[in-house]
């Protein structure tokens, strides 16, 4: 099966036992003959509307265990045999006994997501759209179909319609809590900072045992600029749960940006003291390595790392970004522009699977890429077209990506001014002074520059 069907699969589900449920289709929620299977799977649901998903894990694996015929569990189970055990055989083997069991017993809900996950199985992207639309006719109420749908347009980006479903997820299921971070983040992706706010505090207000919301918060706060209240929320989401390895991520993201280095690196000895994740622990470092480098301005040794794990392992992000620019910075324009095409092709990947949020920074990383070399080779208006094209593309969809637009719209005001558009200039940093201050402020202290343009 492709891997985007996988990841979609993965989160088929996004859940909460403990939500008050309106009008839903009659009979038990759960099929199964074990109580103790239903109450693991009920504290599974529960760990993974936390975004716990280790203890999610742990819950699926012993409701399958406890009633292997619990088709549900066994589905759900499936799922983390193939990503956390990397079981692949097996996991294939429990799916295809899934698609193959009686389903005239179950619940309409249960048959809802079997029929989906056998139209991702059969490659039938189209068919578990309209599934999804079907179910959600029939059973409007029902938060776990509700939620799918909701889930979808988010995904793919579609704004309006993510937002009304999960203000009418919110109606029918009020303790269905993630729907507040849901909308917390579809309001920040449009800039509506104040309400996003206000929904990150909802859901904290609600869930304040939860480490989540206090997350939520701290990237909405990265984002404008208050690191001190970041760092605070974090470290609140931290003690709640020391393994929420997010927030670990979050608070290196936080600290490279606001140029605590040394910060940064006793995070990240932290989470490798712990035992943290591979992948993340990776990202931090070489998110704290090439930013250090960045800072020296050592392009030369950026460009002697071109092959490096980072550069290699993430193809749009700032390692490559990074070794783009030295390469300009440098003059290597024949390397540059070969980074751009690798970066090409990967969205052209990309498009062809990936959910909107991939799409867009693969996207905005590839214009942005040719907005600084053409503006280091003089070629303003063109830089200006490729600059604005990446930050119509880039939302604030999470404090990495919002930064991200932010630092491409700080290059694009260098551009403007190095081409003499000082009005121009000016109206942009004043709307970027509207979001992150701080930044603002130190882009002025910097005397006006970024990547180093000299003024028209």
């Amino acid at each position: 099966m492709k891997r985007w069907m996988w990841l979609t699969l993965a989160a088929v589900v996004v859940v909460g036992a403990g939500v008050t449920l309106v009008a839903l289709p009659s009979g038990q929620e759960w099929t199964t003959d074990s109580p103790e299977a239903l109450a693991e799977f009920q504290a599974a649901m529960d760990a993974e509307m936390k975004l716990y998903y280790d203890e999610a894990r742990e819950h699926f694996r012993r409701a399958y265990e406890l009633d292997p015929e619990f088709v549900m569990a066994k589905m759900m189970y499936s799922n983390q045999v193939r990503w956390q055990d990397k079981d692949e055989d097996r996991a294939k083997q429990m799916v295809e006994e899934v698609l193959a069991s009686d389903t005239s017993k179950l619940t309409p809900r249960e048959r809802f997501f079997i029929e989906q996950r056998r139209a991702y199985h059969e490659e039938r992207q189209d068919d578990a759209i309209a599934i999804v639309d079907e179910y959600v006719a029939k059973y409007p109420n029902d938060p776990y179909i509700l939620n799918q749908k909701a889930l979808r347009t988010w995904r793919l980006g579609e704004l309006e319609e993510g937002e009304r479903l999960y203000q009418r997820l919110v109606e029918i299921s009020p303790n269905w809590v993630i729907a507040y971070n849901q909308l917390g983040y579809i309001t920040m992706m449009q800039g509506r900072f104040a309400e996003a706010e206000e929904y990150f505090k909802s859901y904290r207000f609600i869930a304040p045992d939860q480490a989540n919301p206090y997350d939520s918060l701290g990237e909405l706060f990265i984002t404008v600029g208050r690191y001190d209240e970041a760092e605070e929320s974090l470290k609140k989401a931290l003690e709640i749960k020391p393994d929420f390895w997010a927030s670990y991520q979050h608070l290196v993201l936080m600290k490279t940006f606001s140029g605590d280095l040394e910060g940064a690196r006793e995070i990240i000895a932290r989470v490798r003291d712990a035992d943290g994740p591979e992948e993340m622990l990776f990202g931090m470092e070489c998110l704290e390595h090439y930013t250090a480098l960045r800072n020296a301005e050592a392009w030369q040794q950026i460009m002697d790392e071109a092959d490096s794990k980072c550069v290699e392992g993430f193809k749009e992000g700032f390692s490559t970004v990074s070794t783009h620019f030295a390469a300009c910075k440098l003059g290597d324009w024949e390397t540059a522009m070969a980074m751009e095409v690798e970066t090409a092709n990967l969205l052209e990947e990309v498009e062809k699977h990936a959910a909107e949020k991939d799409i867009m920074t693969v996207r905005g990383a590839f214009l942005h890429m040719q907005g600084v070399r053409l503006a280091l080779q003089g070629e303003y208006a063109e830089a200006e077209k490729m600059l604005r094209a990446a930050d119509k593309g880039l939302t604030y969809v999470e404090a990495g990506v919002g930064m991200y637009k932010l630092f491409n719209r700080m290059i694009l005001a260098e551009v403007l001014l190095a081409d003499g558009q000082d009005a121009e200039a000016h109206g942009l940093l004043t709307k970027v002074r509207g979001v992150n201050p701080v930044m603002v402020a130190e882009f002025e202290d910097s005397g006006l520059k970024t990547i180093g343009l000299d003024r028209g």
